[in-house]
């Protein structure tokens, strides 16, 4: 399995540094955090579900976005910018500086744009990066389960589904 556009992004130095800065930014958050355990989660929850519905899809793709399908959080906590449209606009600066091909920039994108909206026109690997996101969290067994608002459709109560 060759992740070619993954290593880029995460050697990457404008990345680097928005990790470090989404780190410093969620230090003391109670609720479910952004860093790297998490976007490893759910590239491989992804990778998993594909395999499971027959879905042909580019491994280093759903990693690429899964790497960076968060990371404009930063600019919601500083500045209120949703972090799906933000995070979206920081990967496509990114994957510019790692000369990634356009057709993949768009692919990479779209999972960016798609993934906290459950319904719509998706493409089936869209939908599966969807509940590959909300399935890493593990509600289940939140320290801050009564705290959290996020809605009961949304929260992974169960192992398995």
């Amino acid at each position: 399995m060759k992740l070619r556009l993954t290593n880029l992004i995460i050697n990457n130095q404008r990345y680097k540094q928005l990790v470090s800065q989404l780190e410093t930014l969620e230090n003391g958050r109670i609720f479910c955090g952004h860093d790297m355990e998490h976007f490893l989660s759910v590239a491989r929850i992804a990778v998993i579900l594909c395999e499971e519905n027959d879905i042909k899809a580019d491994r280093d793709i759903i990693y690429s976005a899964a790497l960076l399908h968060d990371i404009g959080r930063t600019e919601e906590y500083i500045n209120g910018t949703p972090h799906d449209k933000a995070s979206a606009e920081i990967a496509d600066k990114i994957l510019d500086e790692i000369e990634c091909p356009e057709e993949k920039k768009m692919e990479i994108i779209d999972l960016i744009l798609s993934h906290r909206c459950p319904d719509g026109e998706k493409s089936a690997l869209a939908k599966v990066f969807y509940t590959a996101d909300k399935r890493s969290r593990m509600c289940f067994c939140c320290k801050a389960q009564n705290e959290c608002n996020w809605p009961e459709y949304k929260k992974n109560n169960k192992i398995g589904v």
